[in-house]
């Protein structure tokens, strides 16, 4: 993934390619108008990530979520993935079992 500074003439001659970059290689370009910068290019994928990245950090609870995750993680309270769907699936059989009697 890379940066790339384009003037907006530029841009505008090679936006399929830009386009085409973007989507399979996730480039980022830096349009510049009369030498500032004006617009950013990037796949929609990448923007699509950037603002549900930008909503958990918003959201405290989903902050605190995170923090406590990776404290749990730190000290080595962790499972694999594999405990972790084996005790779900029995907890699901538990609960059929249950609704059975």
């Amino acid at each position: 993934m890379s940066v790339v500074t384009v003037p907006v003439t530029e841009a505008k001659q090679r936006f399929t390619e830009i386009v085409k970059g973007v989507e399979e290689c996730f480039d980022r370009y830096l349009v510049t108008k009369n030498g500032k910068e004006a617009a950013v290019v990037m796949s929609a994928e990448e923007y699509e990530s950037l603002l549900e990245t930008i909503d958990v950090l918003a959201s405290k609870k989903e902050l605190d979520a995170l923090v406590e995750g990776s404290s749990q993680a730190e000290r080595g309270e962790t499972i694999s993935l594999d405990s972790y769907l084996s005790a779900k699936e029995n907890s699901k059989r538990r609960s059929r079992r249950r609704g059975r009697g």
